[in-house]
């Protein structure tokens, strides 16, 4: 009587979907065996693809057959054991010489006298199905790449669409992931915080139920999908999913990224109001905070440099009052704040800017449409002197290409104009609302807001002869330039004509 070895594999790469799963594949040929009175001395189960020679189990099982531990093989399909012709050539070689008596599958039976064209053709057919499904794998790749979809699982914040093949928002979680994106960019968050507010709002890892490990935090930060591309084998491609944030956003994020480093564990630190916030003006390394306790037992913080450079001597050595450094922050803010009185003015003229720019608009569409009508009875006619015979080929040719041209370019101008519309005037709205809102933080004395805002708005924060300067970017230069002016100016009507002059300049 024959002794069979049982073998069952299922590939680890790309799940086998159109074969039997493990369970099933056992439960089949236990069946068989019993239905047919086959003894099975041992299984072997196997999770690993047979595509390249090498699968450890299914070697200790050839070995032990030629070790006489058993005579035959039961499987569930001859591709189970070989997939490539190294280990396909081996299984035909014992079945020749008998040291495999039989191999059983589901649906029939291989012996020595058998025809070995045959089965060499299954093996072949396997391995064909092999290399045939990776190249179909790569140009579907390739494909999906060209249309701008990702070829993975969606990051946090999306969803893959198993009927479409794409990548959507999450209908619960894109706004929340969204939202915190947005309030890291504003310097809000450090990356343990951040993984603290995604826990809160139940964004978790799925098997564990846990909080996202800083690792997976930072590889999200960094996850350049959010604001509309991909990396594919280290090259960047363009997507065709929604962005949840603006390219602007997700370089504040990575500006944030590196101000925070890595997360730091606060020893006594607690309180301070400025922390993460200036550098020193002497050598460039950050400005820390301490308290100080006098003789009488009055408690007080003090703002210095870390002096951590230990190639130079920092000239920086004095320390500064936490009330002159808050004081500086807020003359600071002061610069670039504007009062309730003009912003309700500025918006106004964006109104007044708003409907000359419609009405510019509304002109300029009109002009090229007119233009474009003027083309199309050009063509009209040249097409019906074409087909009248009035014009040969060459000649039909000549006068048509110029104004198809023409057409296009028309055609062009208006499809820019309808795009550009007055979208430029929506950003300077919401310079004046911050800016607004800016001097309201500093009456409100809300000094986490006045420092998100300042790291937003300055481009440098430098303490130096304990004093605080911030650089500010563009727009908020002109502002703050124009807020010294007009301090320097003592008439009421002067100061009301630098104002005007900054509404004048179209920030």
């Amino acid at each position: 009587m024959l002794r069979y070895f049982l073998y069952v594999r299922k590939s680890s790469e790309d799940d086998d979907h159109q074969m039997l799963s493990i369970d099933a594949q056992l439960t089949e040929l236990r069946t068989r065996a019993e239905e047919h009175g086959l003894t099975v001395v041992n299984t072997f189960t196997e999770c690993q693809s047979a595509k390249e020679p090498g699968r450890p189990v299914f070697n200790n099982m050839l070995q032990r057959i030629e070790a006489g531990d058993a005579d035959a093989i039961l499987c569930w399909k001859l591709d189970r054991l070989a997939r490539n012709f190294d280990e396909g050539g081996r299984i035909i070689g014992m079945l020749q010489r008998g040291t495999i008596q039989l191999i059983r599958t589901h649906d029939r039976v291989y012996v020595p006298s058998d025809n070995v064209l045959m089965i060499a053709v299954e093996f072949g057919m396997a391995n064909q199905y092999v290399r045939d499904l990776a190249v179909n794998i790569q140009r579907g790749i390739r494909e999906k790449l060209r249309r701008g979809i990702f070829c993975g699982k969606a990051p946090l914040g999306y969803v893959n669409e198993p009927k479409l093949r794409t990548i959507e928002p999450h209908p619960k979680d894109f706004k929340k992931v969204k939202k915190l994106l947005e309030e890291f960019a504003r310097g809000e968050h450090s990356p343990t915080s951040f993984q603290r507010a995604l826990a809160s709002k139940g964004l978790v890892g799925s098997r564990s139920g846990k909080p996202l490990p800083l690792s997976s935090i930072g590889h999200l930060l960094h996850n350049p999908f959010y604001y509309g591309a991909f990396l594919h084998k280290g090259e960047l491609h363009q997507g065709s999913h929604i962005p949840m944030i603006t390219k602007a956003t997700y370089d504040a994020i990575q500006r944030a990224l590196v101000e925070v480093g890595r997360p730091r564990h606060k020893r006594g630190g607690k309180g301070f109001l400025f922390t993460s916030f200036a550098t020193c003006a002497g050598c460039g390394y950050a400005i820390t905070a301490e308290r100080h306790t006098k003789k009488s037992g009055l408690r007080f913080a003090y703002y210095r440099c870390s002096r951590k450079n230990r190639k130079i001597i920092c000239p920086e050595r004095s320390y500064v009052r936490e009330e002159k450094f808050t004081n500086d922050v807020v003359d600071a803010m002061s610069l670039v704040s504007l009062p309730d009185e003009w912003r309700e003015k500025f918006l106004a003229k964006l109104e007044t800017w708003e409907e000359e720019a419609a009405h510019s608009r509304k002109q300029a569409m009109e002009r090229i449409k007119a233009g474009l009508d003027a083309l199309k009875k050009k063509l009209g006619r040249l097409n019906e002197a074409f087909v009248d015979g009035g014009l040969d080929v060459q000649e039909f040719k000549e006068l048509k290409n110029p104004l198809i041209a023409q057409k296009a370019a028309g055609e062009q101008k208006l499809a820019a104009i309808e795009r550009r519309h007055t979208s430029w005037l929506e950003p300077v709205r919401e310079w004046i609302i911050e800016a607004n809102q800016a001097g309201k933080w500093v009456s409100e004395g809300n000094f986490p807001e006045m420092k998100t805002f300042l790291k937003k708005a300055g481009s440098n924060r430098l303490l130096g002869s304990q004093t605080l300067t911030v650089t500010f970017k563009k727009p908020w230069n002109s502002l703050a330039e124009t807020n010294l002016v007009a301090r320097s100016a003592t008439a009421k009507t002067l100061r009301n004509s630098d104002w005007w002059s900054l509404g004048d300049s179209n920030p």
